[in-house]
């Protein structure tokens, strides 16, 4: 069984927000005090993939140094940003998701505007700014399984 991760952090580099999606179990979403170490294994229990886009050099490392789980010992790790660079094509997720028709409704949002999204709703409580992103951390983990398949049809396919 395979699983799509994203992680969104706070300035100070802790995670404030978790999305999963799950084969057979659907999209799961933590935040704030909401993530443990102890929901995530639960849910991460019949895994054997994570999915994940520049996942082994941010993810996962962050995963173990915030939560102390080990994701890149004890699962497959499948890093598509690592594919994408083995078939010698350029850009990150967003530029990809360009390239290949995947749609996004939080278009023009980046990982550095989610730290002052999440900074807005910590400080402020502001609601909007929390919906969006959530709905940005979404739409990672929903687009690496459309992202996933393109690449497998390229023949950049690994784990």
């Amino acid at each position: 069984m395979r699983a799509y991760l994203d992680i969104e952090t706070d300035r100070k580099g802790k995670i404030c927000v978790i999305g999963l999606l799950v084969e057979n179990n659907g999209f799961l979403q933590w935040y704030g005090e909401d993530i443990s170490s102890e929901i995530i294994e639960r849910e991460l229990c019949n895994v054997k993939t994570i999915v994940t886009f520049n996942g082994d050099l941010f993810d996962l490392p962050h995963m173990k140094k915030c939560l102390n789980i080990d994701l890149q010992t004890n699962f497959i790790s499948r890093d598509l940003f690592k594919d994408k660079k083995k078939l010698g094509i350029k850009g990150g997720l967003k530029q990809l998701e360009k390239m290949f028709g995947i749609e996004r409704k939080t278009e023009g949002v980046n990982g550095y505007q989610a730290m002052w999204l999440w900074e807005k709703y910590k400080k402020h409580g502001n609601q909007e700014a929390l919906k969006l992103l959530l709905e940005y951390n979404k739409e990672d983990v929903v687009n690496l399984t459309r992202l996933e398949e393109i690449i497998d049809q390229l023949g950049g396919g690994t784990p």
